[in-house]
């Protein structure tokens, strides 16, 4: 799975992005195991998500089924 970065990351982003993709099936199982244990949510499963700049939580993150943009 591959991990996508959006909006303006920090020039480490190749490193980070390496290091996500080697763990993105640890931490999406980990994921679907709170949601399952925490949340009582069943018969689903997350297939993947957003990784945003912290600067982006001030401003506006607009997801969809196929991409997230920053505004």
């Amino acid at each position: 799975m591959s991990v996508e970065a959006v909006g303006s990351p920090p020039p480490e982003v190749d490193q980070i992005r390496s290091v996500l993709e080697q763990q993105l099936p640890d931490i999406i199982a980990s994921f679907n195991q709170v949601l399952r244990e925490q949340y009582g949510m069943t018969g689903i499963s997350v297939g993947g998500f957003t990784v945003v700049p912290e600067t982006a939580v001030a401003g506006k993150v607009t997801c969809d089924q196929d991409h997230c943009e920053i505004s």
